[in-house]
């Protein structure tokens, strides 16, 4: 697309443009991409100089013209910073808010095509997802899915996205190779930065859910007020149609309160709510509009949540509270709540959860399971480095005020001191009952609880959930729990394991 009518579709057209050392007449190039980074630049691509963290994208405008850019949009600072180039330059005052608008308008508006469903939350964005793609189809709507743990449609191979919703370029291309490929709707998890640095700008979600609040991310937004106020913005005229909201904590009441849009509250402690869900053991009933009856086979509050949130979502989409709820509770989902195998009586657990909250839901859930069987929970966990790091103490806290036995060992340290982080998250369990070890190399605290546990126990390896790699010192090693739990328990147990050894 010609970059005059690119701009003119992104509302762009006011912009002022510097055309370098070309006539003006040369500025209407051809733009076949967009890239926020100059090493994924290709000939013909449009090149965001965006302000960053540490460094400023203008400084690597040079090298993008280089690698082929046709063009470059930035701000007056960026300007400076990129000197004399040869190819077109947008100056505008917030980049990164043109970014979405020009993707959109590259792609053609994909979004526009499906229908959009944005899951937003602390805890549940990836389970929701997974949750309410299964019900579409096994209603027979071709869903497909964006998030952490990959985009596609159902059946294609997925990677996981270094972010949980991609920037604006990736994700309008992937939302184009969606419809392309069939879609009619799309599950995609919305982070709350992904709102503050408008990568979802321009998609208006025909449903957005939101699956709650807990501390996370402090590190980027400050306070949880700020948090949450980002979180909101997903629920406000423009951004959606119809809001599904869990009303289980203060901030999922205050979302409901001050909506803008229409919405239906899902609750598992207020039978006011538009759905409410109980649950008798492992059985689980969910009433509202419709009603749904289930097995879980972990029953945690946040997995009744999830499922009954999915099951609103899919029910203003014309599906039966009944077939969506089936379909979710036969749905796998790597790295959450994945039984690795089990032996003796003995469950071998991964799970995603990194949060004080999601750790405490996991740990206390498995300790209430155990406690009549007179089983024990041993639980592995570390916290990720150059993340908020105010959560580490609480995350301690929560692994151990359940557990029996917890071995605190490195995450993803990433460019801190690994034992720093290690002495935080013990630092919260000052009090705890449970027997705490320090194990810094992560397959070592692993290959310590497989030799811990002993029969009607259940092992927990908790905080990396699907991740493939452990970044230690800035080198990024291969290292994915389920794969190293797995081995540990072959070399203990032999081929008595049952599960999902992959």
């Amino acid at each position: 697309m010609r970059l005059w009518e690119l701009m003119r579709r992104a509302a762009l057209d006011g912009a002022l443009v510097e055309d370098g050392q070309l006539k003006a007449i040369d500025v209407d190039v051809q733009v076949s991409g967009i890239a926020l980074d100059s090493t994924e630049i290709e000939p013909g691509f449009l090149f965001a100089a965006l302000p960053g963290r540490r460094v400023h994208g203008g400084t690597f405008a040079r090298s993008a013209v280089e690698s082929g850019a046709v063009a470059i949009l930035t701000d007056p600072q960026g300007r400076e910073l990129m000197g004399a180039v040869t190819v077109p330059a947008v100056i505008v005052p917030n980049p990164r808010a043109a970014v979405a608008p020009l993707a959109v308008a590259l792609c053609g508006d994909p979004a526009s095509s499906m229908t959009m469903v944005g899951v937003t939350g602390t805890n549940g964005k990836t389970t929701v997802t997974h949750l309410v793609q299964a019900g579409l189809v096994t209603a027979g709507i071709n869903c497909g899915i964006v998030g952490t743990l990959g985009s596609g449609l159902p059946g294609q191979p997925q990677e996981p996205h270094p972010r949980t919703t991609p920037e604006a370029p990736n994700l309008q291309s992937t939302l184009s190779d969606m419809r392309d490929g069939g879609a009619q709707a799309v599950a995609m998890e919305v982070s709350s930065i992904a709102l503050r640095e408008h990568r979802v700008d321009g998609i208006t979600f025909d449903v957005a859910a939101f699956t709650g609040l807990t501390q996370d991310h402090l590190d980027y937004h400050g306070t949880m007020e700020a948090y949450f106020e980002a979180k909101a913005d997903l629920f406000t005229l423009g951004r959606a149609r119809h809001g599904v909201v869990a009303v289980d904590d203060s901030w999922g009441r205050a979302l409901a309160d001050g909506s803008v849009i229409p919405f239906t509250t899902v609750s598992t402690s207020d039978r006011d709510a538009d759905w409410y869900a109980s649950r008798s053991g492992d059985r689980v009933s969910i009433l509202g509009p419709g009603e749904a009856h289930v097995r879980l086979t972990v029953p945690t509050d946040f997995a009744v949540r999830n499922l009954t949130v999915s099951v609103a979502v899919c029910h203003l989409l014309g599906v039966s509270p009944q077939v969506a709820a089936d379909a979710a509770v036969g749905a796998r989902i790597p790295g959450r709540m994945e039984v690795v195998a089990t032996v003796d009586g003995i469950d071998f657990v991964v799970d995603y959860a990194h949060t004080p909250d999601a750790i405490d839901q996991v740990v206390s859930t498995a300790a209430s399971l155990r406690r009549s069987g007179a089983g024990r929970v041993i639980v592995v966990v570390g916290a990720g480095g150059d993340r908020d790091s105010s959560k580490r103490a609480a995350m301690g806290g929560a692994a151990s005020h359940a557990a029996d036995v917890l071995f605190v060992t490195d995450d993803n340290p990433r460019s801190e001191d690994p034992a720093a982080i290690r002495a935080a998250i013990i630092e919260g369990t000052t009090g705890a009952e449970c027997r705490v070890h320090e194990v810094a190399d992560r397959a070592e605290a692993i290959e310590r609880a497989v030799d811990e546990a002993a029969p009607l126990d259940i092992v927990l390896v908790l905080g990396k959930g699907h991740e493939r790699t452990q970044e230690l010192g800035g080198h990024v090693l291969p290292f994915d729990d389920r794969h190293v739990l797995a081995s540990f328990v072959k070399d203990r147990f032999g081929g008595g394991a049952e599960g999902d050894e992959r």
